[in-house]
């Protein structure tokens, strides 16, 4: 059989045939395998003090002395790391604690800062509370002298009596009529005859004609003793004008 036919998948020349018949040293060169170093010095770790004040002979007292020198250098080193290690982990627990203690402080400026805008908070929502009491207060007031406008006055021609000042409120007045002869056959009606009151819508008729009394009321309240305001009605409130007549020529339920 040709050799291209024998081996389809790989050429002769093909790293992994060649890798295949050494496997340790193929891993060895890619680094895959740690490899085993024999110490080339003398192992002296099993001598111990007998050795090293002379008892086992000079060559292993020899022995003893550079192996002991060794383990104090050792033992130093070892002393040395060791106080480099617990200083690192004191400083790492410093540092720790720092951050802790600057976590503390930032949670403690935070929550001041907080409370500030709590306060701050609480201030200005008791300031608008004031400001809208005192605009609540206003607006009272200011329904409270409307509704007081808006009430009827007393009657300051009358002074709210009701009656008419010209008559007391008796409708008529009393006349003197003096005749110019005074004997037993003039009886036309001279002397004291009542006449209506003018004042209150009355008519003065004289002697000859008919009595006509007045109502007796006051002309400026109708008797009512009290002046209805002149309200305003153009206005959306319906407020009272300021420069309305007290004395009205119109009763208490004219419109």
């Amino acid at each position: 059989m040709p050799l291209g036919l024998e081996y389809p998948m790989h050429s002769r020349s093909s790293p992994c045939i060649v890798a295949a018949h050494n496997l340790r040293q193929y891993s060895l060169g890619r680094k895959r395998i740690v490899l085993e170093r024999k110490s080339s010095e003398p192992d002296f770790s099993h001598l111990d003090r007998i050795d090293l004040i002379g008892g086992n002979g000079r060559w292993r007292q020899k022995r003893a002395e550079d192996e002991f020198a060794r383990r104090a250098v050792e033992e130093e080193k070892r002393l040395r790391e060791q106080q480099e290690a617990e200083e690192k982990r004191r400083q790492r627990k410093l540092e720790i604690k720092a951050r802790k203690r600057r976590q503390q402080e930032e949670e403690e400026r935070r929550r001041e800062e907080e409370r500030e805008r709590q306060r701050l908070e609480h201030v200005r929502f008791e300031e608008l509370k004031q400001i809208e009491q005192e605009k609540e207060r206003m607006r009272k007031e200011m329904e409270e002298k409307e509704f007081q406008a808006r009430q009827p006055k007393p009657c300051v021609v009358c002074s709210a009596s009701g009656k008419c000042i010209g008559c007391s409120g008796s409708g008529t007045n009393s006349t003197l009529f003096l005749a110019a002869m005074v004997d037993r056959y003039n009886n036309k009606g001279y002397g004291r005859r009542m006449q209506g009151c003018d004042g209150c819508f009355g008519f003065k008729q004289n002697m000859m004609a008919e009595l006509k009394k007045g109502t007796g009321r006051c002309p400026n309240c109708d008797g009512w003793g009290k002046i209805r305001p002149d309200i305003d009605v153009t206005s959306p409130g319906g407020r009272t004008k300021r420069n309305s007549i007290s004395q009205a020529t119109t009763g208490f339920f004219s419109s």
